[in-house]
């Protein structure tokens, strides 16, 4: 694929090259032509009776309608050659060089995205989005100083597993309240223009993991995490995946949105709430009174002011989907994954169902 690419955007540059020369051949010649037009007028000047090209004799009709239309006909025998195959060449050429350009400017505002990232995201999130810690300064309610903590910050080869493009967008635009996360954008209060995001967003795109490299990962943790005996259940252990070692940041975690304190390091009740709704004391079953709801809850996420459960409301769409369920009806839009592209499987979420409907 990267040979093809190279192979497009060579030629591109060379068909750009060879547009440029012609240009600077065709100015060139406008300007000789003009020279010569001038030079050739300066001795007619006061005697254009006799010097001029329309008084002086011309060729006689023998000659005229011989050597001199012969001489017009090849002229034009040969422009009309130069038309005839010059244009279809070119068409022929024209799918690689659409295709080149196509790359190149895609390549360009991915660039650019990368420069954003990498001043404004990569200190926080880690390089190409691996997750990593942020500082964060803990207030009371009243805006007092707690305590200076170290934030988990999610890792983003995944984001948009879990949200759309669309999500993504309002994330970075307005920021993560009661986080480290700032808004970025302009409507937000931030540096950032739209176009800015979006080019943000395209970078991103390009160090999404694979899917295999998603499951290889969470079942090595799964495997690391109950094998130290951090949580008695699989359940649990997906429930809170790298409380423990910061795996990822936190970003395949419900702990790090439904329990205060997980994201630094003080986890206090779990599930009992935070950014996320509380899900303990029978919340979780009085919002969805049967398991297959909660799970196609969790394996799509929230749309902006969609109801879910009995009486739930997404105000915001802060809820993201872990997964891909082949079995819904008529997906929420925005949906963007497949089968495939999934954080965790069905089965995994039906443990982390059985976690939560027990808290």
């Amino acid at each position: 694929m990267f040979g093809l690419l190279g192979a497009d955007l060579v030629l591109a540059s060379t068909q750009t090259n060879v547009g440029y020369v012609i240009a600077a051949v065709v100015v060139l010649g406008f300007f000789v032509y003009l020279y010569i037009n001038i030079r050739k007028v300066k001795p007619e000047l006061g005697s254009e009776i006799e010097l001029a090209p329309n008084r002086k004799p011309y060729h006689e009709d023998e000659v005229l309608e011989t050597k001199v239309l012969d001489k017009a006909l090849r002229w034009a025998l040969l422009l009309l050659v130069v038309v005839g195959v010059g244009l279809p060449v070119y068409w022929l050429n024209e799918p690689s060089r659409q295709s080149g350009a196509d790359e190149n400017y895609n390549a360009t505002f991915v660039g650019r995205g990368e420069e954003q990232y990498t001043a404004a995201c990569a200190q926080c999130h880690g390089p190409e989005g691996v997750g990593g810690v942020a500082p964060y300064l803990l207030t009371d309610d009243v805006g007092g100083f707690v305590a200076q903590t170290e934030w988990q910050a999610p890792a983003l080869n995944t984001v948009l597993y879990r949200y759309s493009y669309d999500e993504v967008f309002e994330i970075l635009q307005y920021g993560r309240a009661f986080s480290p996360m700032p808004a970025w954008g302009e409507l937000g209060g931030g540096a950032l223009t739209d176009q800015q995001l979006r080019d943000l967003i395209l970078y991103l795109e390009t160090v999404q993991l694979e899917p295999d490299d998603v499951r290889d990962s969470v079942e090595s943790e799964l495997d690391r995490s109950l094998a130290a005996g951090e949580f008695a259940t699989e359940g649990e252990a997906l429930f809170n995946l790298g409380y423990e070692s910061g795996f990822a940041g936190g970003a395949y975690s419900c702990g790090r949105c439904h329990t205060a304190g997980w994201s630094y390091g003080e986890l206090e009740i779990a599930g009992g709430g935070w950014y996320g709704p509380n899900l303990t004391g029978g919340a979780t079953i009085r919002q969805f009174p049967t398991k297959a709801g909660q799970v196609d809850f969790i394996t799509v996420g929230s749309q902006k002011g969609d109801q879910y459960g009995i009486a739930g409301l997404s105000g915001d769409g802060a809820m993201p989907g872990f997964g891909a369920n082949p079995n819904l009806v008529d997906p929420p839009p925005g949906i963007h994954m497949t089968e495939d592209q999934v954080m965790y499987t069905q089965e995994q979420i039906e443990a982390i169902v059985d976690y939560e409907r027990g808290l």
